[in-house]
Formats: C-alpha cells, structure tokens, sequence
C-alpha cells in the first residue's frame, strides 16, 4: 500500500509539473528561452521569415522616425516607447518562425523588449535617453545577427 501511495504521489507531482508548464506565460517561456548570449550562427547570420523581418524594420523606422523629430521631452520619449511596444506587439503577433532561428531571435528581442519597458517607465529625461541609447543600441544589433 505504501509503495502505491508513492508512484500516485510521483504521477501526480510529474502532471502538475506538466500542467504547469503548459500554463506559464509566453513571455516566461520567451525569458527562459533567451537567458543565453546571442552569437552568430557557426559565423553565419540567423535566418528570419519576411514578416518578421518586416516588423524589426518597422520598429528601426519608429525609431528613425523620433530621431528625426523635434522636441526631446519625457511625454515624447514615453510615447516613442508606446509606439515601440505597439510593433514589438504586432512582431509577436505575426511571428511563425520555428527552430533554432527562432529561439536566436527571442536572445535579441527579450533585450529590446527590457529596453522599451525601461524607456516607457522613466520618470526622468535623463533616464528616458540611457534607456533610448539601450533600444537604439539593441535595434542596431538586429543586421548583425539576422537576414532574410
């Protein structure tokens, strides 16, 4: 009786530990996923499909688009950093890509998205333009590990 109340004990831990796996958010599992140091492939660029490459463009434009602009304020960076979220948003959205070209991109996304939540909660200008540099930083980064 007792080595069958053991093996129920180990059934039941081992499905719990898989319901809650299943459960854990995308972003958790797009976190655990990009804990490692983005590098090159064998010296080769990752592989993106066009809709992904498509919305890292888009959210490089959003960023050309404030660098052209006028008027540096922290209601401005704030709303730099919604329009930013918006296309990061629509990236995840979109995104079907599979494999370890993949997982290469959530490395470098999970940085930008950090970078975007800084810039969207600065209370200071001063602190709003570190986070920009970060973003701009980080966006530059996408043609040195990825191509279509």
């Amino acid at each position: 009786m007792k080595k069958l109340f053991i093996i129920a004990a180990l059934i039941m831990s081992t499905l719990l530990t898989l319901n809650v796996t299943a459960m854990t958010a995308p972003s958790v599992r797009l976190r655990q996923a990009s804990s490692e140091k983005l590098v090159l492939n064998n010296g080769a660029k990752w592989k993106v499909d066009k809709t992904t490459d498509v919305n890292a463009r888009n959210l490089k434009a959003i960023l050309r688009g404030f660098n052209n602009g006028h008027g540096r304020s922290l209601a401005g960076y704030h709303k730099l950093a919604a329009d930013l979220q918006s296309g990061l948003d629509k990236m995840i959205k979109e995104c079907r890509m599979k494999g370890p070209d993949h997982l290469a991109l959530h490395k470098w996304l999970e940085p930008l998205m950090d970078h975007v939540a800084k810039l969207k909660q600065a209370a200071t200008v001063a602190a709003a333009v570190k986070s920009f540099q970060a973003v701009k930083l980080q966006l530059n980064r996408y043609d040195q590990y990825f191509e279509l």
